[in-house]
């Protein structure tokens, strides 16, 4: 599957993101993070079937999810804060309120 990109407004962090395994239970993907000046950071990021049916209503895809989720954590942080690797659920735990403020449009 080809790789989705997202944020190519000039002033942005540059999302690229593909699925990079599929399971019974969840998806992980392979993020790339670019931005303006060129300085990148990668991520591995699980969905898990429930942080899927908690957090995916509204969205057409766990693509648009987890480009989502990046856009509510480069609005808090830079792309250099975020781990490396982590599951989708585990947002919540340093950002309470991403439960309620993620949203189609984030």
């Amino acid at each position: 599957m080809p790789p989705t990109m997202a944020g190519d407004l000039p002033d942005a962090t540059r999302i690229e993101l593909s699925r990079s395994d599929v399971e019974h239970v969840l998806s992980r993907f392979h993020v790339r993070l670019t931005d303006p000046d060129g300085s990148v950071s990668e991520h591995e990021i699980t969905v898990s079937r429930a942080d899927w049916e908690r957090y995916g209503d509204g969205f057409e895809t766990p693509e648009a999810l987890v480009e989502a989720s990046l856009r509510f954590l480069l609005a808090r942080e830079s792309k250099d804060q975020i781990l490396r690797a982590f599951g989708l659920g585990q947002i919540g735990t340093y950002f309470p309120s991403y439960g309620r403020d993620i949203t189609p449009t984030s």
